[in-house]
């Protein structure tokens, strides 16, 4: 009797554990967790000799940006802190990058690597008065680029991540069921079938080092 009771307490105690684990809110996200989350970056001079100019960025700038991300668009679950901050650290090369170099897209940019209908909508979001309409559908390289260009400062380039998760994957945003703390296959189901994206094993490794950062 004492046995079962033991083990009834304890199956109730694992799962409240689980129960808190998968609430888990954020209000920020700390220097200290992405040097663990985004070893690379916390390297000393890490942007010292960066492989695009002007593009590199510290952790330290990444979490003041991140947590102002946070804040601006209400996204502080934990599950889905560690879905866009993963997404974030592999588009950009652990933030290395701040528009794509690889094959050279153009318009393509900020840390989450939005495609430029995504980039237009999110700087006419942000900036209207600097982002004309008949930018819209353009195919001009340098129209695209000039669009990109609005949004590629610290707090819109790592922003972008969660106003895409708010604004353009809804049905991914604080559902209980999506993007759970610590499920490896709501990130993949994310990356799939939210962003768009294609899975890979280094989606899996750098989802791997921030859910144990953060």
């Amino acid at each position: 009797m004492r046995f079962t009771l033991t083990l009834c307490v304890g199956l109730l105690l694992a799962a409240a554990g689980r129960a808190s684990a998968a609430d888990a809110t954020y209000t920020q996200v700390t220097v200290e967790q992405l040097n663990r989350a985004v070893p690379a970056a916390a390297a000393p001079g890490y942007c010292s000799a960066p492989k695009a100019a002007g593009e590199c960025a510290t952790n330290s700038q990444a979490a003041a940006a991140i947590t102002n991300a946070m804040a601006r668009y209400g996204v502080r679950r934990r599950g889905e802190v560690v879905a866009l901050v993963a997404l974030m650290a592999l588009e950009s090369g652990d933030w290395m990058y701040n528009t794509n170099h690889f094959p050279g897209r153009p318009g393509q940019g900020t840390r989450a690597m939005l495609m430029y209908p995504y980039t237009y909508a999110y700087a006419k979001a942000l900036h209207p008065a600097d982002t004309p309409p008949a930018a819209e559908g353009s195919t001009d390289p340098a129209v695209m680029n000039q669009v990109r260009g609005r949004v590629l400062g610290d707090d819109d380039s790592f922003g972008a991540a969660f106003w895409y998760l708010v604004h353009s994957a809804p049905q991914y945003h604080s559902d209980p069921s999506k993007l759970r703390d610590g499920s490896l296959d709501d990130f993949k189901d994310y990356v799939v079938n939210g962003v768009g994206g294609a899975w890979s094993q280094e989606r899996e490794n750098a989802w791997n080092l921030v859910n144990a950062g953060l």
